[in-house]
């Protein structure tokens, strides 16, 4: 609970609505001005005063209006603006648009962050979740050159990693695509983490140390199962936000695209949110990225068939219109979930 009564509501409404409108600080004359609150200015302005004390809103100058802080953009979220589903014609557009990426998992996310970007004007993102709750399809093995195997590892999302190791055995294609077979045989319908522990369980048993091609098998899966495959952070739309006037200094600027462009700050946001249920709203400082402490970020967790499957999202400006975007991210997410549906029923 906000704690305010229905004027400071009011006020407060108004105030947030120009800001994110105008990018200016906000008066009461304004406040008076353009909206329809029934108060008088002397009575506006004694509210903004208790707005302001309580930390809702603040003055960045002494002779300037108020803009919000994050709590008072929290309290506009979450009580005081009412997000619409996008018409029926928008979410048809986003779901062609989506479709047109193709049944590669890497491709629709990849596709799904411009789309957000496009739509939004802030950064859209998307990650895979992690490849180790990824449910485990089949696992090839090419031979390469005389000392190295290109592994290709493919989910039943359709996600496919791929890796190179060293082959200190120098062991042939025919070799490889029989350790192959028996490691899809093993390890079907398991996730990655699991797949891990049946390759472990299996090195201990005793009959392993007789069976020459099994032991070789699992030592192959288990160099394989060990690594990290590292997850993937798609942004797009970067320069979307940079004329925003939180932008205008140097330094924040700098900060949030080397956010962008590093992106394990990022990942770890928003891997936060895989496990979550809709939409997720960071404002500001609530992120805990302190370099993009002037940014928000609107996130969304992909799920199909129970699977979590990814994240998509929106980082952009505290001044962004939440009303608009949320449902922008909401519906997107709804396009790419049919899409992993049918990757899934395909595979099933």
């Amino acid at each position: 609970m906000s704690g305010l009564g229905p004027r400071s509501e009011t006020i407060l409404h108004a105030i947030v609505s120009e800001y994110i409108s105008s990018g200016e600080p906000v008066g009461s004359r304004t406040v008076s001005k353009k909206f329809s609150v029934g108060l008088s200015a002397a009575t506006i302005r004694i509210i903004m005063g208790d707005l302001t004390d309580m930390g809702f809103i603040e003055q960045p100058h002494v002779s300037a209006g108020r803009v919000p802080t994050d709590l008072g953009y929290r309290v506009y979220v979450d009580r005081l603006i009412a997000t619409q589903k996008l018409d029926s014609d928008h979410e048809a557009s986003i779901e062609s648009s989506i479709k047109t990426a193709g049944l590669d998992v890497r491709d629709v996310l990849r596709h799904s962050s411009i789309v957000l970007a496009e739509l939004s004007r802030q950064a859209g993102v998307s990650i895979c979740s992690p490849v180790d709750e990824q449910t485990f399809k089949t696992i090839e093995f090419i031979k390469i050159s005389s000392d190295r195997i290109l592994v290709v590892l493919v989910s039943t999302t359709g996600l496919v990693q791929n890796k190179v190791i060293y082959d200190e055995d120098n062991v042939n294609q025919e070799t490889l695509e029989i350790y192959g077979r028996q490691l899809n045989e093993m390890l079907k319908d398991l996730d990655l983490r699991q797949a891990r522990e049946r390759i472990e369980r299996e090195l201990c048993l005793e009959k392993t140390r007789f069976d020459v091609m099994l032991a070789k098998t699992l030592r192959l899966g288990h160099i394989i199962l060990s690594d990290n495959w590292s997850a993937e952070v798609f942004v797009e739309g970067q320069t979307n936000i940079v004329d925003d006037p939180e932008f205008s200094q140097i330094e924040n600027l700098k900060a949030v695209l080397v956010t962008f462009e590093h992106k394990s700050a990022l990942l770890k946001i928003l891997d936060k949110t895989l496990n979550a249920r809709g939409v997720q709203i960071f404002i500001g400082s609530e992120h805990g990225l302190d370099q993009i402490r002037s940014c928000s970020i609107i996130a969304y967790p992909l799920r199909a068939d129970r699977q979590v499957l990814g994240c998509i999202g929106v980082v952009g400006s505290k001044r962004m219109n939440y009303s608009k975007v949320v449902p922008i991210v909401d519906a997107t997410a709804s396009a790419i979930t049919k899409v992993f549906k049918r990757l899934l029923e395909r595979d099933s």
